[in-house]
């Protein structure tokens, strides 16, 4: 068979909508249409088709309204009518109420229906739940993108908050008598030394500043002579060390808060045993705490990753738990491109498109599954560890603040959370724990000129809270903010924040064989801080 043009037209002769799938100009298709009416209007009764001396007319009437193929003379009768019926369908699907008006408000989606009934005149195998399936799955995609374009404006409004804030704390330093010189170093004659996170930072900086800047910056770069007719070695080997010993117990402007990303990294835990199949659940949380406790903002990324050590488990997929909602818009789900995306958003499950392959059976973790959700304001379901803080000046000291920190895990999250670290974005050695308000055995282990101010605390279990307290020397309360804090959680078997998790897993070619697996969820800080 071979459709021309599918329309849906009034009773009176009246083009609502056409679609033409061969090429026919739009004039050709209403003359068509007018004979039809002409041809209509002699039949003595109800027939489902008619024809002139060119062309075939199959038509079903509902309402006030026809719906007509136009087909050449030499198609088949039988599956132009089963063509017709599924038209009807998508019409019905689509429209609540046989009203002109609607039928305006939806022609897209309509005329799509029909894209995907035929293509280029033939009909496409489908069902009605088919082409319904495929019509949502475009749309879904449409929503996604919405939903990148929305926290694309997001990041950019708090990327800005986060630059008010910084002149903000430069203004406020300027005010206290800090004269910028005495804690940097000109710009042009800057060498960053050995240190890796000073250069990245320095690197990062200037990647983004002005043509003219980016010019000067790569001339500090080359050797500059000093005054003693040496290379500017001096510079190099300090690095940023601002001050001297001369200044250990003078309190250092505040820096922002680094994250978890930044930090010097410490030795990487051992790779864990694989048994055979090894399903790695990882998620990180970002988080943006008013000082009271109020969630400013929230975000939550997670990653599947699937290893695989043993060739005859590698024809493998994944049943994910009934809990998972693949089709919640507040999640945004995005599969490896060699995954079945359909079966995913139909079945809950991950497997290759080409069912004969197998996945990579080397022992290396290989990602699968991503997903992403960003909560709202106050939404505390992302948030594993709510915080909030009482700051105070001293009675005893001037220039001195007591500060509590009062935390607890968040009901909704079943999981203990351990090697928790809260960072004081302030340099001082005039700092110390409150022994009679320590409930988290909280202890200082480090204390940097770069990062602050390190204070560790037990790990924390599901339903509990802690509370510590400490006394810090500072200019003002503004410069002990943002306060980071990073922890960590891994667990066998694990409860994932957003309920991610495996029901089961089968193989690839024997559906009704289960195969064995091992799950390990974690759960850690990315940037978490209390402004």
């Amino acid at each position: 068979m071979v459709v021309l043009a599918a329309s849906i037209t009034t009773r009176a002769g009246k083009a609502i909508l056409s679609r033409q799938f061969r090429e026919i100009t739009k004039d050709r298709v209403l003359e068509l249409l007018s004979n039809f009416q002409s041809l209509v209007a002699n039949l003595s009764s109800e027939h489902t088709f008619v024809e002139d001396e060119h062309v075939r007319y199959v038509y079903k009437p509902f309402d006030d309204y026809y719906i007509i193929l136009i087909t050449n003379r030499q198609s088949n009768i039988i599956q132009d009518l089963s063509t017709l019926n599924l038209f009807a369908q998508t019409v019905n699907s689509t429209l609540n109420s046989y009203e002109e008006s609607e039928m305006y408000d939806n022609a897209f989606e309509i005329l799509s229906s029909f894209d995907e009934i035929v293509v280029m005149g033939y009909k496409e195998n489908l069902s009605i739940t088919q082409v319904n399936t495929y019509l949502s799955m475009e749309s879904h995609e449409e929503r996604i993108q919405e939903i990148i374009e929305r926290n694309k404006e997001f990041e950019a409004t708090e990327e800005r908050k986060r630059r008010a804030k910084e002149i903000a704390r430069r203004e406020q330093e300027r005010k206290m008598g800090i004269n910028p010189t005495d804690f940097s170093v000109p710009v042009s004659n800057f060498t960053p030394g050995n240190d890796p996170n000073i250069a990245n930072a320095y690197n990062s900086y200037y990647s983004h500043a002005s043509p003219a800047a980016q010019e000067s910056y790569l001339k500090s770069q080359a050797p500059i002579e000093d005054l003693s007719g040496r290379a500017g070695e001096g510079h190099g080997s300090r690095g940023m060390k601002l001050g001297g010993n001369s200044r250990r117990n003078i309190v250092k402007p505040s820096r922002p808060a680094v994250s978890s990303a930044s930090r010097p990294q410490e030795p990487d835990e051992n790779v864990p045993d694989n048994n055979g199949i090894l399903i790695l659940i990882k998620e990180t949380v970002n988080a943006e705490i008013t000082r009271d406790g109020a969630i400013s903002s929230s975000e939550l990324k997670g990653v599947l990753e699937l290893r695989i050590n043993d060739r005859e488990l590698a024809h493998a997929k994944l049943k994910l738990n009934d809990s998972v909602q693949v089709k919640d818009r507040s999640l945004q789900f995005k599969t490896h491109p060699n995954i079945d995306k359909n079966a995913f958003l139909s079945t809950k499950v991950i497997g290759l498109r080409d069912s004969e392959k197998a996945f990579p059976s080397n022992d290396k973790s290989l990602g699968v599954l991503r997903w992403r959700k960003v909560g709202s304001a106050d939404d505390k379901t992302l948030v594993p560890l709510d915080i909030s803080t009482w700051v105070s000046p001293s009675n005893e000291q001037e220039g001195v603040f007591e500060v509590t920190v009062e935390y607890e895990v968040n009901p909704d999250y079943e999981q203990p959370i351990e090697e928790i670290l809260f960072t004081i974005p302030v340099y001082t050695e005039n700092c110390s724990i409150n022994t009679e308000n320590n409930e988290s055995n909280a202890c200082i282990i480090s204390i940097d000129e770069e990062l602050g101010i390190s204070i560790k605390v037990d790990p924390i279990s599901p339903g509990s809270s802690g509370v510590f307290g400490f006394n810090i020397e500072s200019g003002d309360e503004d410069a002990l903010f943002p306060l980071n804090i990073d922890f960590a959680h891994t667990e066998s078997n694990g409860k994932s924040i957003t309920g991610m998790g495996i029901n089961n897993v089968i193989s690839s070619r024997e559906e009704d064989r289960a195969l064995p697996y091992d799950i390990i969820t974690s759960l850690k800080s990315e940037e978490y801080v209390v402004v």
